[in-house]
């Protein structure tokens, strides 16, 4: 049975969504993937963030991680600073950990590919999120293609359609694979995938029953916020 990697989502601990800290969390987790998002301030810099704030279009990096400044986008902001890209290439190329670079904005697109260059990371990082025209451009950059959450709710053939579709443009468009909710991904998806080379990520199962249902489908990677729970169940299924 194929096993799963482990993608431990930004803030797998006790400590605020994409910290420094977070990271680091994810990091001693296990997990051999961890994931960030990441949005990009005036001048250009990658920062970790989730939402949009109207203030990276107003500040550039060291603007905005003044403390009164960070401190208006979130209260975590006021114990933490905000990380950058940067940081987290360099610290995770010590372990030679994978990361799951999750675009909120397709103004990230050709900074995050600066930096991937930058740090030789490509055989190490997968683009999800806003990543339109990105696996086109830089063909040596691993783009995941995000599948669409309206599905065909019936059976059989309207799942095998769907199935199809989503393969087909991963294919044609050079992704590396599919990035899916949990809840639309089934067996022949994943086998029509694996079938056409195509990898299967899934996100973000916190559940172990689903974690248990998607290792039995034999997908490749499954985003969690509870990566040692995942790694354990995994373990189960070590000699099966």
């Amino acid at each position: 049975m194929r096993k799963p990697l482990t993608a431990a989502h930004t803030g797998c601990g006790v400590h605020p969504d994409n910290t420094l800290a977070s990271f680091f969390e994810a990091m001693e987790s296990g997990a051999h993937i961890a994931e960030v998002d990441v949005h990009v301030t005036l001048g250009d810099t990658c920062v970790l963030l989730h939402d949009h704030s109207p203030a990276l279009h107003k500040y550039t990096y060291v603007e905005l991680n003044a403390p009164e400044v960070r401190e208006s986008i979130s209260p975590d902001y006021a114990e933490h600073e905000i990380a950058t890209l940067e940081q987290i290439l360099r610290i995770s190329g010590t372990r030679s950990m994978l990361l799951n670079l999750d675009l909120k904005s397709t103004d990230a697109i050709d900074p995050t590919a600066k930096l991937i260059y930058r740090f030789a990371a490509q055989k190490r990082v997968f683009i999800t999120g806003a990543s339109d025209a990105m696996a086109a451009k830089y063909p040596d950059i691993k783009v995941m293609y995000n599948t669409p959450h309206s599905w065909f709710e019936g059976k059989g053939e309207r799942y095998v359609e769907f199935a199809d579709s989503v393969c087909r443009t991963a294919r044609l468009g050079g992704y590396a694979g599919l990035n899916m909710e949990s809840s639309t991904c089934r067996q022949e998806v994943v086998d029509r995938a694996h079938a056409e080379g195509l990898l299967v990520w899934v996100y973000t199962v916190n559940d172990p029953q689903e974690m248990k249902r998607l290792i039995g489908l034999g997908v490749d990677a499954i985003t969690t916020r509870v990566p040692r729970l995942l790694l354990s169940i995994n373990e189960e299924y070590k000699n099966v």
